[in-house]
């Protein structure tokens, strides 16, 4: 449906979602051509809008998916995400859904512990494949948002503590069927604090880069996670 005036909605049962398509691919073909000029990857949170067309109007630009569940991840795959594009990201990943994954061959999964490590990399072995994980860090940096929806704090259940990160490169060395491809971290949503909030997320990102690569980890991308907040 095409809707030329206001009067239009007037007359459309509700509720229903109305969304400007060409308003989308003009922001879509904007931050593509920023990707390209910094060298920056971004993916696409499946969580906030599953629908087909929108989900396809990014895949067609080259951007990734950040799923945090197995149906996600394959709804990526049908509306054209290429699978080393797609990031398996989340609390909770269930063995089904971390075999769906590994069957796709998705650029990596962003793991939350150090039990998790293990069991995916028991799933790695039984498939004879191997998984390509990222480490979700806790860095333990307050985002200045609502206390319900901060994730970076130590006292949130989220990520690998940074007390254990000497443990967790242990554990890495540890498994025969896992390649570390890199840190995630995410501190939380509706952040509006630019420079006070992710210079210093960024900061601590380095920090911790270094540290693995000081033990011998190759660094080779990181993931600073989302949570802009809207103007």
């Amino acid at each position: 449906m095409v809707i030329n005036d206001e009067n239009t909605f007037r007359r459309i049962r509700t509720p229903f979602y109305y969304y400007d398509m060409p308003l989308l691919e003009q922001t879509a073909d904007t931050v593509a051509e920023l990707c390209r000029r910094y060298d920056i990857h971004v993916h696409y949170a499946v969580k906030a809008n599953y629908g087909r067309r929108v989900m396809e109007v990014l895949s067609s630009r080259g951007f990734g998916a950040d799923c945090v569940s197995g149906n996600e991840v394959v709804r990526a795959f049908e509306c054209g995400f290429q699978p080393s594009r797609i990031m398996c990201t989340g609390v909770g990943k269930t063995d089904a859904e971390m075999a769906a994954g590994l069957r796709l061959g998705i650029q990596a999964f962003n793991v939350e512990s150090m039990e998790e490590l293990a069991v995916l990399d028991g799933l790695a072995e039984r498939m004879g494949v191997v998984a390509h994980v990222g480490l979700r860090i806790n860095p333990g940096i307050d985002a200045h948002t609502h206390k319900f929806i901060t994730t970076g704090l130590t006292e949130n259940k989220f990520g690998i503590a940074l007390r254990d990160l000497d443990a967790v490169i242990d554990a890495l060395r540890e498994c025969k069927n896992v390649y570390f491809e890199g840190l995630q971290f995410h501190i939380g949503s509706q952040i509006t604090d630019i420079e006070g909030v992710y210079a210093h997320e960024c900061r601590r990102a380095d920090e911790v880069a270094d540290y693995f690569e000081q033990k011998g980890m190759p660094v080779h991308n990181l993931d600073l996670g989302g949570g802009l907040g809207v103007d």
